[in-house]
């Protein structure tokens, strides 16, 4: 599941990276719709990581 939800948040923020320069053009009608949804995407993928992360044992003997 981690991977999982690590592609998915790396492929959602690329996507919304590519979907902000259009809504600051003039003249050009951006989706803020589309921003809206992967954002809450990326967000989710982004919390699914974080709970879903391997754990780490600390069995440095110390």
């Amino acid at each position: 599941m981690f991977v999982i939800s690590l592609v998915g948040m790396a492929m959602s923020a690329a996507v919304l990276i590519l979907f902000i320069p259009p809504l600051f053009r003039s003249g050009e009608q951006g989706s803020v719709w589309a921003v809206g949804v992967l954002t809450c995407l990326t967000v989710a993928f982004a919390v699914g990581t974080r709970y879903w992360r391997p754990s780490t044992s600390a069995s440095d003997g110390r």
